[in-house]
């Protein structure tokens, strides 16, 4: 489980840089094929680590990179 979470963080931080703006939680779980225990977990380490934050816009929370 740990390296699926690796590879989803390290396809999170992908697309991010690739979108070049914050992307929505639901566009992440989309990415990851709806996976949203993985996304979720990925996500969380993400942020743990210092890799990303997550900022409220409206009714949706987005991811960007710090």
């Amino acid at each position: 489980m740990m390296t699926q979470i690796g590879i989803a963080s390290g396809e999170i931080l992908t697309l991010i840089e690739n979108k070049k703006r914050p992307v929505s939680i639901s566009e992440v779980e989309s990415h990851l094929e709806n996976e949203k225990e993985l996304a979720y977990m990925s996500i969380g380490w993400l942020i743990r680590e210092g890799f990303v934050h997550l900022v409220d816009k409206g009714k949706e929370k987005y991811l960007c990179s710090c």
